[in-house]
């Protein structure tokens, strides 16, 4: 069988998360939706339909996959990457639409069934996928599979799923005791406090636990990452690949390559890539009135709900940000955030005016960034940062921002004295 994954129309309701990254890369429950179909179904061969400014960005992580197949699966990327999914997609065996309520998720296309070719499935572009499938006519299938609509939706998909992916994905792992377990060359030093009644700690490959580090269940660490001594790292968190945390770290989903090292609260949150909070800096999660959190101007049905923070965002020491506010792509923060931030600014209270970041800028120090993880920033990694900034242009025009000029002169923040 072969995979198709394609992105939904709905995918920049998901920004600032989506911006970098398509929808089917998104970390929730321990895992991404390409991950867990890969790992559950393999072999199967992937293929995905993205955003046309992501797609080499896509294939550069991905390796797409062109071969032809007569079993083809097409799934909205947006779908929450639950296991429950893997046992009915092994169950699908006729040409079926694949609807959850009242929205397409998905087909199932047997072209030995129906009058199609994998050329006409070849020629598709992202933003026709769903009308193609609708054209074909075939009998609904019901299933209930949600999908991310809102970038809070992470946050809340992610405690929901988290205890039922890490019981199904214990079975992978070396138990060290009761509902912990632990990948290849996991080091844990000392005696860190691990508390595994309240749901299942799975620690991936290459991590090291300092002592004095106390985790709480239930909670997945990615693969090569860091927590150090002192660190509070509790319940319903999903800590991706290469990151180091420190600090006190409350139901957080961290995409990964990103770094907390130092004191500070960072709860109900969810953070990028590359993404470097400095020491001090602290999201509150719950309003001082106890009501619940609006969030993009819209009601999240949430009364604990911190920040969403976009890819390659930095914050200076003692930073403060209010609750339930979006910081974009690539931004500097200094002070306290006391509303939305769009991406590349320069923004805070310590600052006279917020004064976008030149791209220049972002890009020569993401270049600097990158190899710290022994990565080495190509050419689509600089293009991708070029198009989000042009696609977010409109916002921090929208948010007054200082304009950069063409020779970057107004890019650097001035600082209240």
């Amino acid at each position: 069988m072969k995979i198709i994954f394609y992105e939904n129309s709905n995918v920049q309701n998901l920004q600032p998360i989506s911006l970098a990254r398509p929808s089917f890369d998104i970390l929730c429950g321990g895992t991404t939706l390409y991950k867990l179909l890969q790992q559950e179904l393999k072999p199967v061969k992937i293929n995905f339909l993205v955003r046309d400014y992501l797609m080499k960005t896509a294939v550069q992580k991905f390796k797409s996959v062109k071969a032809n197949n007569p079993k083809i699966l097409f799934l909205d990327g947006s779908i929450v990457p639950s296991v429950k999914i893997i046992n009915e997609i092994k169950k699908i065996n006729k040409s079926v639409l694949l609807k959850s309520k009242t929205q397409i998720v998905g087909a199932y296309l047997d072209l030995t069934e129906i009058d199609l070719k994998n050329k006409d499935i070849t020629k598709l572009k992202q933003p026709e996928v769903v009308g193609f499938l609708i054209k074909l006519k075939l009998p609904v299938k019901k299933v209930n599979w949600p999908l991310f609509e809102y970038p809070w939706d992470v946050i809340s998909y992610n405690e929901e799923i988290l205890p039922i992916n890490l019981k199904h994905f214990s079975k992978n792992f070396k138990q060290l005791k009761p509902n912990v377990f632990v990948g290849k060359n996991v080091t844990i030093e000392g005696k860190p406090f691990i508390d595994n009644t309240k749901g299942i700690i799975i620690i991936d490959d290459n991590s090291v636990i300092e002592e004095m580090s106390v985790l709480r269940g239930p909670l997945y660490i990615g693969k090569n990452c860091q927590i150090v001594s002192f660190t509070s790292l509790n319940g319903s968190s999903s800590i991706g690949d290469v990151t180091k945390l420190g600090g006190e770290v409350v139901n957080v989903t961290v995409q990964g390559y990103s770094n907390k090292v130092h004191t500070g609260v960072i709860a109900d949150s969810y953070i990028g890539e590359w993404v470097n909070i400095g020491g001090g800096t602290s999201f509150s999660d719950l309003k001082n009135t106890y009501s619940k959190v609006k969030m993009l101007g819209k009601d999240t049905g949430r009364q604990y709900l911190g920040a969403i923070v976009g890819d390659y965002t930095k914050t200076a020491i003692g930073t403060m940000v209010y609750t339930g506010k979006v910081i974009g792509v690539n931004c500097l923060l200094y002070g306290t955030i006391t509303s939305d931030v769009p991406s590349f600014t320069n923004a805070g209270t310590m600052l006279k005016k917020w004064v976008e970041c030149p791209l220049a800028v972002a890009q020569k120090t993401q270049s600097k960034v990158m190899p710290r993880r022994k990565i080495k920033m190509t050419g689509t990694d600089k293009k991708l940062m070029e198009k989000v900034f042009q696609i977010t242009g409109p916002d921090r025009q929208q948010a007054k921002v200082k304009k950069v000029s063409p020779r970057g002169e107004a890019g650097k923040p001035e600082f209240i004295k």
